[in-house]
């Protein structure tokens, strides 16, 4: 499945360096993945999975998930599986880590099918992204293994997770920043800038600063007690519209404590640090580049015939069907996102490694860590538009 790729906006803390994207078509054909020090030497196996499934059946969290169509999502909240409330549901803060589980109907079998993606804040530690990754496998071993895993990171994430939210807001801080207890009086103002990506609307915070502003976008200011919508002079139509929702939705979560506002005052620029010239639609800065395209699309082949796992290519471009083996796991790198597809009868140790592979191929190709990965298991394939794009025959 693609991803839509984004630039970061400024944020607290040192920024983090982005490696080049190394697109499939790019890499050299006699590239082969040593994976013998692949962390599952034991995970897989029958006891395994009994144990995971007698796991994901004692998880409080994932009672009753599942049994009807939409979506839930829980946060990792130190190293437990917390249930995110509904109102909050697309507000993303990039110091957490959450699991979004996505129930639809197969609308020939009528039953229930499962995607279930980790999401992961770019400002997440690495104890909650292990957390996060660890129970999306257990939760589906709730499943049986009936579910498509996706990792999505925060500001790269596919257009499938994306058109889950009619809006996705990306905020500053988390669960150890106590984001959700302000003292009064000491509310920390934040400038949201509303953007429209396709047919989808982002939220992003951005420095709460006067050069934050421009004049094609609209943006929100939440100053605590006034929620102010600033309007650029040339943003459209639809992003203005969708910054008055947005206003309002934030507004009907403080229950009378907070009022949308219009009027421009002080206040505002008071918060921003002062009134001053504003920059043009021109003059911005991208936030949301164009998406990347899914590339040809190159092969790998996951084996343990030889008591030891290794990968090796067998294709690129022109990808069939009849090149994957039921016995065996393949990796196929679209370029902006990798695809793991587990046969049926593959054996307990390549699936298991399916997760890692991807991650130590992301590194040794030098690859960003960013990029969306999607495991999917043979006879779960129809609900990946990138499997069916990348094999088209």
């Amino acid at each position: 499945r693609s991803c839509v790729s984004a630039v970061l906006v400024e944020r607290a803390g040192p920024s983090r360096p982005r490696s080049h994207l190394l697109c499939g078509q790019n890499m050299p054909e006699d590239f082969t993945l040593n994976l013998e020090d692949t962390n599952c030497a034991k995970i897989g196996s029958p006891e395994d999975k009994e144990a995971r499934k007698t796991a994901a059946l004692t998880e409080l969290a994932w009672e009753g998930c599942g049994q009807n169509v939409g979506v839930q999502i829980w946060r990792i909240e130190q190293f437990e599986v917390k249930a995110w409330p509904t109102v909050e549901y697309g507000n993303f803060y990039d110091g957490d880590s959450y699991i979004i589980l996505q129930a639809s109907r197969d609308e020939e079998s009528d039953k229930l099918l499962y995607d279930i993606f980790f999401w992961l804040g770019l400002e997440s530690t690495a104890d909650e992204q292990g957390t996060a990754a660890y129970k999306t496998v257990e939760l589906d071993d709730f499943f049986d293994g009936a579910a498509v895993q996706h990792r999505e990171v925060m500001m790269h994430e596919s257009k499938e997770f994306r058109a889950l939210f009619p809006r996705i807001a990306y905020l500053k801080g988390g669960i150890d920043s106590g984001f959700n207890h302000v003292e009064a009086g000491a509310y920390a103002a934040k400038l949201l800038q509303v953007k429209k990506v396709e047919r989808q609307t982002n939220v992003i915070e951005v420095a709460c600063a006067r050069d934050s502003l421009n004049h094609g976008d609209c943006f929100i200011l939440d100053a605590g007690a006034s929620i102010y919508v600033w309007k650029g002079d040339e943003c459209s139509p639809f992003e203005a519209q969708m910054a008055n929702m947005a206003a309002e939705a934030l507004e009907s979560t403080r229950h009378g404590g907070s009022a949308v506002t219009h009027a421009i005052d002080d206040g505002f620029w008071a918060a921003l640090g002062g009134e001053g010239a504003i920059i043009s639609a021109a003059d911005a800065a991208s936030v949301l580049p164009e998406p990347v395209e899914v590339g040809e699309g190159v092969l790998f082949q996951l084996s343990d015939a030889d008591g030891s796992l290794g990968m090796s290519e067998v294709g690129r471009g022109d990808l069939t069907l009849g090149m994957l083996d039921t016995s065996d796991v393949f990796l196929c790198d679209t370029g902006p996102a990798l695809l793991i597809w587990i046969g049926g009868d593959a054996s307990p140790k390549e699936s298991a490694a399916a997760m890692d592979t991807a991650t130590k191929y992301l590194k040794q190709m030098q690859k960003p860590l960013t990029t969306q990965v999607t495991v999917l298991k043979e006879g779960f394939t129809a609900s990946c538009p990138t499997f069916q794009e990348v094999f088209a025959y």
